[in-house]
């Protein structure tokens, strides 16, 4: 049984199971923004190693075979992107402004509490890259005192409850428009909240595309230079 753990194709395919398994309870249960694929999956998985007693380094063999798909997932974001791009032309300063404080703002309140709280520098360095996709955090925390594996969990985390709040967040605060719907989720909840946002619809996904691009491209060029 030992063996088995140790072979990459059964945490690549436990992986797999867990995300199916989610999709199918989120189904079950309507769609719920409390229980998205990811979630249920990462809750799974997690469990799952700590049962068989698996390190994160015998897991990320198999990690590494899904994280080489996450980029070209990513990119698949720019065709709705592409489909409202003539809107977003008229409203692009805009657009950009609210990006840049946004993802300035997520930042800046995470490093400086990571700061207060903890004090390591080590563990503020992979905070910072908390709102970033997945493949860029983790190259970013390689080259900045970070660590890659701390920053994918960061990431993830961010990412689910990101998704989870900000839609109820802004119908609450009656701000709840595809715009800044799908600019919220894609600034604070990256490719999980793009992903929400797909579900809302193609406007917000577009927005939501448009923001996490931007907050990824900015992250890559300002972190290391700061940080």
């Amino acid at each position: 049984m030992t063996e088995l753990f140790t072979f990459p194709g059964f945490w690549l395919t436990a992986t797999l199971g867990a995300y199916l398994i989610g999709q199918t309870l989120y189904q079950r249960l309507g769609q719920p923004s409390y229980a998205p694929p990811v979630l249920t999956g990462f809750i799974l998985i997690t469990a799952a190693l700590l049962l068989t007693d698996t390190s994160y380094n015998q897991y990320q063999t198999s990690g590494d075979m899904i994280s080489f798909f996450l980029g070209p997932v990513v990119v698949a974001f720019a065709i709705p992107l592409y489909q409202h791009l003539h809107t977003m032309k008229r409203q692009m300063l805009r657009i950009i402004l609210a990006i840049i404080i946004g993802s300035a703002t997520t930042v800046i309140c995470a490093v400086l509490m990571t700061h207060y709280w903890i004090g390591l520098d080590t563990i503020t360095n992979t905070m910072a890259t908390k709102s970033i996709t997945t493949p860029v955090a983790v190259s970013l925390a390689e080259d900045m005192d970070a660590i890659p594996a701390l920053a994918a969990a960061f990431v993830m985390i961010t990412g689910i409850i990101g998704a989870i709040i900000i839609p109820t967040l802004l119908k609450i605060t009656g701000l709840a428009s595809p715009q800044s719907t799908g600019m919220a989720l894609g600034v604070c909840a990256h490719a999980v909240g793009t992903s929400r946002a797909a579900e809302l619809g193609q406007e917000y996904a577009a927005y939501s595309a448009m923001a996490m691009t931007i907050t990824a491209s900015l992250h890559a060029i300002v972190l290391p230079w700061l940080l």
